[in-house]
């Protein structure tokens, strides 16, 4: 009996083991001592076990390509470093802005599963522009709440996404000993964007993809931001910029280390409260006495302007505009004066719509010069076309801005 039971021992004990090596196996494949890497040696053992026929040529390759390619390492724009041992292969992507890197980098065939403003394009107000991310599984919103159940089930190497939603602490009770890798880009800075496409290329084997649209980037839009970077403070206007996200609360404004204010900044404005922090309600009078020469009026509208939406349906942006010019706290001031108000939406900050249109308008709002050659739509247009490959037409129809620049 004892015997018996020792053997009963072993056998569970060599089972488990090889449970072990096994799953080490599904993480790297060709690594046999679990260190995450597989070594020349392992790979000779790899080559062995392909001319036995234990393992298949396809199986074999992706062995090679592991040893000679990975780890590969990338910093997110958290600053973190992270390692990734094996090729990505599935992705779930929860923001709009690296939805289209994906589709920039030519990789959605390995997203599985994506946040609802990428599968619920159009009952989200996006109308049709994420309409090949429909038969993604959708795992909710970074911002608010994340089916972390179906995000789990469909087995992602590799979440991306915002910088600090979801919560780390979030993030850390959903996704332990998950095996999931989370990276945190921020995608919507422009100071970061172009380092990120690059970076992503690398990771995903996308280097020329990268190359390409860091290439268009710089013919388009790029050459413009070049010039108003070379501006003297004296050469900015001073600018209001007041944004409602959805609460309706007014005298909210962004400072630094906000997308808002970097693309403000970029596009030539000298934000009248770069000095403070993130997005922060500020008093009326003290907007009164900034001065500013032009006042920038963000507007999250789900339903009124949008994409789908024909040239002529402005009525609730001239709404807007007519408030901002109505306050009286403000009837001094040369934005007011000089009716240098202007509405600008969601679709101008999002996605790449972020920088062919939305910097495009601020661009020609507070540049007119730099910019008088740059046309936000057709640039746009050409980005959806080539890098994006949707059917959606930005030239011809769509209400982003108010007035049109």
């Amino acid at each position: 009996m004892k015997i018996i039971f020792c053997l009963g021992l072993f056998l569970c004990v060599f089972y488990l083991l090889g449970c072990a090596f096994a799953y080490q196996d599904v993480l790297v494949p060709g690594d046999a001592n679990g260190d995450k890497i597989v070594s020349a040696d392992e790979l000779s053992a790899a080559e062995k076990e392909f001319k036995d026929g234990k393992i298949s040529e396809q199986e074999l390759e992706g062995i090679r390509t592991i040893q000679s390619s990975y780890p590969r390492h990338i910093n997110d724009s958290t600053g973190k470093e992270i390692a990734f041992y094996k090729p990505v292969e599935r992705i779930a992507v929860l923001t709009t802005e690296d939805y289209e890197i994906m589709r920039t980098l030519n990789c959605t065939d390995k997203v599985v599963a994506a946040g609802k403003y990428v599968v619920q394009s159009r009952e989200q107000g996006c109308g049709d522009l994420y309409l090949d991310g429909s038969a993604l599984v959708n795992v909710g919103s970074p911002t608010s709440t994340v089916d972390w159940e179906a995000l789990i089930k469909t087995k992602p190497d590799l979440v991306i996404t915002y910088m600090s939603s979801p919560k780390q602490a979030d993030l850390d009770q959903n996704l332990k000993d998950t095996n999931i890798t989370v990276i945190r880009l921020d995608s919507g800075n422009i100071s970061q964007y172009l380092e990120i496409v690059d970076k992503m290329g690398y990771l995903l084997d996308r280097n020329d993809e990268a190359e390409r649209y860091n290439q268009f980037f710089s013919e388009t839009l790029g050459k413009y931001l070049d010039a108003v970077s070379g501006l003297s403070a004296s050469d900015k206007p001073r600018v209001y910029l007041e944004a409602d996200f959805g609460g309706g609360q007014t005298y909210y404004t962004c400072g630094s280390g906000h997308a808002h204010n970097a693309l403000l900044a970029a596009a030539g404005g000298n934000n009248v409260f770069s000095d403070l922090e993130g997005f922060k309600q500020v008093d009326p009078e003290s907007v009164a006495m900034k001065n500013p020469d032009v006042i920038l009026r963000y507007k999250y509208l789900k339903d009124s302007p949008g994409i789908d939406k024909d040239l002529s349906d402005t009525s609730a942006l001239q709404a807007l505009q007519g408030e901002m010019l109505e306050r009286a706290e403000l009837n001094k001031t040369p934005a007011v004066a000089n009716k240098k108000v202007y509405i600008f939406t969601w679709d101008c900050t999002k996605g790449g719509g972020r920088f062919f249109l939305g910097m495009g308008y601020l661009g020609k709002w507070l540049q007119p010069e730099v910019f008088k050659d740059y046309n936000p739509r057709e640039a746009y247009q050409e980005y959806l076309d080539q890098f994006q490959r949707t059917k959606v037409d930005v030239v011809n129809r769509g209400v982003f801005v108010y007035p049109e620049a």
